[in-house]
């Protein structure tokens, strides 16, 4: 029986970098998909793990790149896309909450971020736990992040589901024994929540879908 519903955060609740190519100025002469590609990579990785500071992370982008930003500028478009909710998802996580159901956050992220996130996010406080990468110093794709989580909440593979829009990361899930769902919209994990009897219903009506 499922107890536990284990959530990533970027993309899933709220908009991680994806996105960020959206806000950056037009004098950065490159395709959408180039300046993504900017962020990711063996550095994010050692960020995310909490062996590079922000600081450091974004100058080497900025000075590999040769774009026309501060590093201070590019740490406040990262954090206007923070800001951005994914529809619907805050409707999912109260219908969860209220179902009683467990609820934990295992997000790969750095720790500079996810303070930023925590001040402008209160709909956090409903994850009983929260596992972020630069403290357990392992990245989702690494099963043995799973593995020390489910010590942690003492809790049984069995008794988990894990919902991630990144496939490396449910198939890393799932080698431990953890159901999974890749994530797409709330619409559609609602729909995929109530076919497995998690919720009595889907993501809730229009007038449901901001997590404001």
């Amino acid at each position: 029986m499922i107890r536990t519903i284990l959530f990533d955060l970027g993309e899933v609740f709220i908009d991680g970098l994806i996105g960020i190519e959206r806000l950056l100025p037009d004098q950065i002469k490159a395709s959408g998909q180039d300046m993504i590609s900017a962020f990711l990579g063996e550095p994010l990785n050692e960020l995310c793990c909490g062996r590079l500071s922000e600081e450091t992370y974004l100058s080497q982008i900025l000075r590999e790149r040769g774009w026309p930003l501060s590093v201070a500028a590019l740490k406040g478009f990262i954090r206007t896309n923070f800001r951005r909710c994914v529809p619907g998802m805050e409707k999912i996580l109260a219908d969860l909450a209220e179902a009683r159901y467990e609820l934990v956050l295992v997000s790969d992220h750095a720790p500079e971020w996810v303070e930023y996130v925590r001040s402008v996010h209160p709909f956090l406080q409903r994850f009983a736990a929260q596992f972020f990468s630069f403290e357990v110093g392992t990245m989702k794709a690494d099963p043995t992040t799973f593995r020390a989580v489910l010590r942690t909440i003492e809790r049984t593979p069995e008794e988990c589901l894990f919902i991630d829009d990144r496939e490396v990361n449910v198939r890393s899930a799932e080698s431990v024994g953890i159901g999974s769902i890749s994530f797409r919209d709330a619409r559609s994990l609602g729909k995929e929540l109530q076919r497995r009897g998690i919720l009595d219903g889907g993501p809730g009506s229009e007038r449901n879908l901001s997590c404001a």
